[in-house]
């Protein structure tokens, strides 16, 4: 009997479950693909259709948690209407909220990712992307309704705010503050120091003067080495000469 398409994404999610709680159990490296199955009500190789192995299924599940964070983002139905700095505080409040059930499962990410930080980027690529789209689309709208300027660079911002987000996971794991007080502080702050980069386009013009300063710096070093090429192309022609003079003077 065919499965339908709904079933399989299902059946999908009933995996993923099933692994966030074998893994917060037992930790990344004791969960077994066989009892994550088991879990899920599924057989021992119907698994491996969904996912090859446990790392496709650990970093399947970042993948599910940013799709749920679209979802519900996108079921504000004045989403459209907030702020831009509102926006972004919104996704990252959600990113936190559809996180916390499986927080000691971010931990057990956090840990693979750190120990294998090339193949994480790998598997992380998907998520990476849906993130990134999302604060792409809140900052172009921003710079549509004019908002905040047209900023430079604007192709990085999505990308740095990736590396925010992650610092403040990463932040949020640790903490053990009442309610994670010491998050939503950080948060609250941090936020407010973004929305006035972006308002005020300090981003491009921090970015233009490390250029200038870069390039200062490099033309500066290029013209010292090329003195110093100079000079040694000459000790070289004048230790050359040493060494033709008494070659004359033998044939002499």
């Amino acid at each position: 009997m065919k499965v339908s398409e709904e079933g399989k994404a299902k059946t999908r999610i009933k995996i993923l479950e099933a692994a966030v709680d074998v893994i917060i159990e037992k930790g990344y490296k004791s969960a077994s693909m066989r009892e994550i199955a088991r879990r899920a009500g599924v057989g021992d190789a119907t698994i491996y259709n969904y996912f090859p192995s446990k790392e496709k299924l650990l970093y399947g599940y970042c993948e599910h948690v940013q799709h749920q964070v679209m979802d519900e983002l996108k079921a504000i139905e004045d989403f459209h209407e907030y702020s831009l700095h509102e926006q972004l505080q919104a996704l990252l409040d959600m990113e936190l909220q559809v996180w916390l059930p499986a927080r000691e499962f971010l931990q057990e990410v956090f840990k693979l990712t750190f120990y294998s930080p090339a193949s994480s980027m790998v598997h992380l690529a998907e998520t990476q992307h849906l993130f990134i789209q999302m604060v792409t689309d809140m900052l172009e709208a921003a710079i549509e309704a004019g908002e905040i300027p047209d900023q430079p660079y604007q192709e990085l911002l999505p990308r740095l705010f990736w590396d925010y987000q992650s610092g403040v996971l990463a932040y949020w794991l640790k903490d053990d503050s009442e309610g994670f007080a010491n998050t939503t502080q950080l948060v609250d702050r941090s936020m407010e120091i973004i929305a006035n980069i972006l308002h005020q386009g300090l981003v491009g013009k921090s970015l233009d003067l490390l250029s200038f300063l870069f390039r200062t710096h490099v033309m500066t070093h290029f013209d010292s080495l090329s003195e110093t090429s100079k000079v040694a192309k000459s000790v070289k022609r004048e230790f050359m000469c040493d060494h033709v003079s008494p070659k004359k003077g033998k044939k002499a």
